[in-house]
Parts: structure tokens; sequence; C-alpha cells
């Protein structure tokens, strides 16, 4: 896009429409270079801790709250695409340039606007009070402000976000093969929304019910065997849907606006496939 901002320019003769548009990429550019930042805290401490076991506590906690830091500041780089996707209806009954084919007006103000909007409103304030209690609260109040930081993960960015993707899927939009509902009569959509509508939401209810004792103070109360079966099922979850989306032929063969989102070279968040690992562990051991 900044090789290309003066054809861009001249496409877009709207200046408001032109800043909107441009600025809605931040969190492909700049907030992936926060995210990058905070994977390298995050990979740090993840090995410290391994080498040094509890002991590691006191002395990593700062590289946990810097990769905490930056990894809200990778979600607020998503305002300027929460202000396009409200714009966007606008743009569009004044038939403004939008990529080419434009998409239905109730795509792009559900995913930029309403998506990206509970993203900033819900999980930016948990992870700052996290990162504010790994500071300075107790062990208690880490644990309380984990548990729901990764709640509003489980139930904003994946199990929301993912199901309005592929409720935009099922919009008419024969430019990018999106014939409607009929698009679930293929036998990796028919696995793909069920497993994405239903099979979130039962994963982030199931772990509502196994962090809720530390949500309320009790952590020596969470069952870390149903625990380790919550994160093995997100981590799971990911795998299949990385299956299905090569064996549907990848975005090429369906290039719908839920193959782009779960395109691992677009989607962020195919490293929880790994979470297959932990989760694996936690289940399994004898603790």
């Amino acid at each position: 896009m900044g090789v290309e901002f003066d054809a861009y320019q001249k496409i877009i003769k709207e200046f408001w429409w032109l800043v909107a548009f441009y600025s809605s990429e931040l969190g492909g550019s700049v907030g992936i270079i926060f995210r990058f930042i905070a994977a390298v805290f995050a990979l740090y401490s993840a090995i410290f801790f391994f080498k040094n076991g509890e002991a590691a506590f006191p002395r990593m906690k700062r590289k946990v709250a810097a990769a905490i830091l930056f990894e809200g500041l990778y979600y607020l780089t998503y305002i300027p695409s929460v202000i396009l996707g409200f714009a966007y209806p606008i743009a569009a009954a004044q038939k403004l340039w939008y990529f080419e084919p434009s998409p239905p007006w109730v795509i792009t103000f559900m995913i930029a606007g309403v998506s990206c909007l509970a993203m900033v409103v819900v999980i930016v304030p948990s992870l700052f009070k996290l990162r504010a209690k790994i500071v300075h609260g107790s062990a208690s109040d880490i644990a309380k402000w984990a548990s729901i930081t990764g709640l509003s993960y489980l139930f904003v960015m994946f199990w929301l976000n993912y199901s309005i993707a592929w409720a935009c899927t099922l919009v008419y939009w024969p430019e990018r093969a999106q014939l409607g509902i009929e698009i679930l009569y293929r036998p990796h959509n028919m696995i793909s929304f069920p497993l994405t509508i239903i099979g979130l939401l039962i994963i982030s209810l199931a772990c509502i019910k196994t962090l809720m004792p530390a949500i309320k103070g009790n952590t020596s109360e969470v069952n870390l065997k149903h625990l380790g079966l919550v994160i093995l099922a997100l981590g799971l979850y990911f795998l299949i849907t990385l299956v299905l989306y090569y064996a549907a032929g990848g975005y090429h063969a369906e290039p719908t606006t839920w193959m782009e989102l779960s395109s691992p070279f677009h989607n962020p968040d195919f490293w929880c496939f790994s979470l297959i690992f932990p989760g694996a562990y936690l289940a399994t051991a004898k603790l």
C-alpha cells in the first residue's frame, strides 16, 4: 500500500476516506510489529521459567508485563479499523472505492466495525489490568485477571469474531464465491461452521466453569485437568481449521470471507494450535 500510494490516491479522491483506508491497515502493519515484540518477551519469559522454575517469577515479571503491554498496543491499533467499519456504510452509499471487489457494507461493518470494537473494548482493558497486577498485585489477583483475560480472548477474539466472520460468509457476494447459505452444503463447511459457532462457544463456557474459582480468589480449587482439556480443545480447533483450509484447496479455491480469515497466511492467531501440547500435558499429568 505504501508503494502504490499514488495509485490509491487517484482512485480514492475523498481525503477523509483515504485517511480511513490507510489507517485501518495499522493492525496488520504497525500492530503486527507490536505483537512480534510481545512474542519475543513471552518466549524469553517461557524459556527463563523452564530453566529456573517458580523461583524465576520475581525476575521475569517485568518481561511478562512488557509482553502484555505490547499485546495491548497491538489491539489498540485496531481503533482505526473500528472507525472505518462504522464509516463504511456511508462510503458504500456514496460508492467510494474500497478494494476490488468492494464487499457488501454489512460485511465490513460487522468485521471491521463490530468485531474490532469488541476486541478493543473488552480485551485491551483486561490486558492492561492484568499487567498492573503482575507488576504490583498478589498471586491471587494475577490468577484472577489472567483468567478474566483468557476468557475475554475466548469469547471475543475467538468465538464472537470468528462467528461473525462465518455469518458474513453467508452474505450473498458472488464476486467472492459467496452464494448464500448453500455454501454450507460443502463438506468442509459442514464441519467448520458448527465447529466455530457451537464448538468455540462450548469451549468458552467450559472455561468459565473451570476458571470461576480463580476469579473468585480460590485458585487452589481450579481443576487443572479440566483446564488442560479446555486448552487442548482450543488447540485442536485451530489444527482442524488448518486441515480443513488445505483440504478445501485454500483461499484461491474458495475466496470467501471465512477462508480469508482462516488462512494461516492472514490470521495472526494460528500460533494457538501449539496449545495442544500444554493442554495435553495438563490433561494427563498427575498433579
